[in-house]
């Protein structure tokens, strides 16, 4: 019955971009080409940034827009319960980060396999905004990668959190000291943690988790979708 009505379905309500409103030829995709491909500054590896001993790499596929679409977008992304989005952004994460880097990734993962951990939110907050950003785009990157996502439970954010916006590098590090708590062991015991988070700022979030998780892992490989 549903095959009958979706072509009128389509002309009432068309698939546009959530990023620039273009309209979508493709029904299994959220975003447009232009804005899952070339719109943005390709970030990528930064050889220059000091990495604390938990952390093996850190991976952003664009640059920071502050003001324009990307901001736009994740911003929409993480407040306005756009969950299929944060899993298509997931897989085109998961793309960029494969075939730039697949040399490096080839030595990182030689001797250990990797396991997703999506920064887990605070039960406040997944209670406010209904799910979790860093776990949507986790689901997709799973999906295309074939690797395992950690179980639910096994790293919690214990600690509410001030919002990061316009503190200081060391009042974010202050702000998020004892932020997480790992309960599980088995999955991340000769494992490679592959953080998944939306944007990567100072690493005063992903940097505190890698903390943690390294405790009973490998060091971490840190994967977002921006760089701030």
């Amino acid at each position: 019955m549903w095959k009958i009505f979706e072509p009128y379905f389509e002309l009432l309500f068309p698939v546009v971009c959530p990023c620039c409103g273009s309209s979508i030829q493709q029904p299994d995709k959220h975003l447009c080409n232009w804005c899952a491909g070339e719109r943005f500054e390709h970030s990528g590896l930064d050889p220059d940034l000091l990495l604390p001993d938990s952390v093996k790499l850190q991976f952003s596929m664009w640059n920071f827009d502050k003001g324009g679409y990307l901001q736009q977008m994740l911003h929409n992304l993480k407040y306005n319960y756009l969950e299929s989005v944060g899993v298509d952004l997931g897989g085109i994460l998961a793309e960029h980060f494969l075939t730039v880097h697949h040399r490096q990734l080839d030595e990182v993962f030689r001797h250990a396999e990797p396991v997703i951990v999506p920064v887990p939110l605070h039960k406040s907050k997944l209670r406010k905004r209904g799910f979790n950003q860093a776990g949507a785009l986790a689901a997709g990157f799973a999906k295309k990668t074939g690797w395992k996502i950690i179980s639910k439970g096994t790293v919690l954010r214990v600690k509410k959190t001030k919002t990061q916006t316009g503190l200081s590098a060391e009042k974010r590090t202050g702000n998020l000291k004892n932020a997480f708590l790992l309960k599980g062991k088995v999955e991340l015991e000769n494992r490679i943690p592959v953080i998944i988070d939306d944007v990567f700022t100072t690493g005063a979030t992903t940097f505190e988790l890698a903390g943690v998780l390294h405790k009973k892992s490998n060091p971490a490989v840190i994967v977002t979708v921006a760089k701030a």
